[in-house]
């Protein structure tokens, strides 16, 4: 079975058979509106692009408020525990 596997992985093809694709031929018509197609595609995604950096940069800045006043809350309650404590032991 080894020697089976070993066939198949090592197998070359015939000198006329290229493993790599080539690019097929397309009139110049065609290529300009694939291009025109690919340009307008790639603007598009651009500005989605910059639109979710946008909105990501808004949801972060809305985190690090949300977080900010978390430690705020978290260090008025330490302040708090310390007072009761301070009371407890008198």
């Amino acid at each position: 079975m080894p020697g089976v596997l070993s066939a198949v992985l090592h197998a070359t093809l015939a000198p006329h058979v290229s493993s790599i694709p080539k690019p097929e031929r397309q009139p110049a018509a065609h290529t300009a509106l694939s291009l025109e197609q690919l340009q307008t595609e790639l603007r598009n995604l651009r500005e989605e692009m910059e639109h979710m950096k946008n909105q990501h940069n808004k949801e972060i800045k809305l985190l690090m408020n949300e977080l900010d006043e978390e430690k705020k809350i978290r260090l008025s309650l330490q302040v708090d525990m310390q007072r009761m404590k301070k009371k407890m032991s008198k």
